[in-house]
């Protein structure tokens, strides 16, 4: 930037910075003149002229031309003469009428909203964006993680009921919650079948005879523990146990083996006969 003193006409060269936006009083060095320096700055450029319209531009320009008829524009110019208009004022001579001409609206109609053709774009776009949502890996990993989650509860029940013997030999404690809902375990794997009970005297004496059979209901050789016979009264109650070795304690998978058991004098009272077994509070037992 270069500054003349107006006395002497010495000239100066300063920096961009020298003197700010506003600028500031400066001496000259030869003659001591004070004068208030500006920054001058260059004189404005020819202006550009515009450049040539693009295409599209140009396609623009004559979609904003044809977007109304002439006919449409000149009902929106009255529209907007009578919504400018005081109320009270009656409208000029030349101006349309306020309820428009039967001739008019009928030459001329108003567009009419297309109502279904705005449903069937809404509903093309909801569906392009749940495609988009769908295809997105968060939205995949959620699904294969239901997937997995679902086939990991069906297979957890599947096993839970088709091994829920081994299930309660590991865990006795849950014996209580399957025979809540229904599905009783057989952890010694035997049971009792044709239970027969028959009255009869000895000696002159009342008795009671139980023929049954052990069925061993597993694929392995298993182990016979003793029976405990009950004699129960009409609520249920026991009224006298006694407990039958069996004469063999190994029986084969899908064999039987036969139990008697017999009491001379039973009490008064007994109207029915359990079965179960004495080892393993979650053994078989049958009533009778």
């Amino acid at each position: 930037m270069i500054i003349t003193c107006p006395n002497c006409q010495t000239r100066y060269k300063l920096g961009s910075d020298a003197l700010s936006a506003t600028g500031r009083q400066v001496q000259c060095a030869a003659c001591s003149e004070l004068w208030y320096a500006t920054p001058s700055f260059p004189n404005p450029s020819v202006p550009r002229p515009d450049p040539e319209p693009s295409d599209d531009e140009l396609v623009f320009r004559a979609d904003a031309d044809t977007l109304f008829s002439a006919a449409d524009e000149e009902l929106l110019d009255a529209s907007f003469l009578r919504a400018q208009a005081a109320p009270g004022t009656p409208a000029p001579d030349d101006e349309a009428p306020t309820e428009p001409r039967p001739e008019t609206a009928a030459h001329h109609p108003l567009p009419s909203i297309d109502t279904a053709g705005n449903r069937a774009r809404i509903e093309a776009l909801a569906r392009r964006r749940n495609g988009m949502l769908a295809a997105h890996p968060i939205a995949r990993f959620r699904r294969c993680f239901r997937i997995a989650l679902v086939v990991f509860i069906v297979a957890a029940l599947i096993s839970a009921f088709t091994l829920r013997t081994e299930i309660v030999s590991a865990v006795p404690q849950l014996d209580g919650l399957y025979r809540l809902v229904g599905l009783g375990t057989n952890v010694i794997g035997l049971d009792f079948t044709e239970i027969k009970t028959l009255r009869t005297t000895q000696d002159g004496n009342p008795a009671i005879i139980v023929n049954a059979k052990i069925s061993n209901i597993t694929n392995r050789i298993t182990y016979v523990p003793s029976v405990l016979v009950s004699l129960l009264d009409g609520a249920g109650a026991i009224v006298y146990e006694w407990t039958v070795t069996p004469a063999t304690r190994n029986v084969l998978p899908g064999d039987t083996l036969a139990i008697d058991a017999q009491l001379i004098g039973p009490p008064q009272g007994v109207t029915n006969i359990r079965l179960s077994f004495v080892d393993g509070a979650n053994g078989a037992a049958a009533e009778r």
